[in-house]
């Protein structure tokens, strides 16, 4: 971000929603190369891949998930879920 960009920014946000724009923004470059549970590679330049994929930061730790794998622990969370209801219910 330019001067003149952060300036505009802290103008209609304040400067703490701007703090917390530029955090997110520097820790985009400790994004990792690939799927943090398949290994898949993870193309930065591809928009499709930018949009689809899921990245979650904890603390300072930058993860990185693909569609695949999101979509796979979602299906198990159900199941798990299922499984204790079905268990608490009988």
């Amino acid at each position: 971000m330019n001067r003149r960009e952060r300036r505009a920014m802290e103008k209609s946000m304040g400067t703490s929603g701007t703090q917390e724009i530029a955090d997110k923004v520097a820790q985009f470059g400790k994004l990792p190369q690939k799927c943090d549970a398949c290994q898949e590679l993870f193309d930065k330049q591809d928009r499709d891949m930018l949009q689809s994929w899921s990245v979650v930061v904890k603390q300072e730790t930058v993860r990185l998930f693909c569609p695949d794998c999101i979509r796979k622990t979602q299906e198990a969370l159900e199941n798990v879920s299922k499984e204790n209801i079905e268990t608490s219910a009988g």
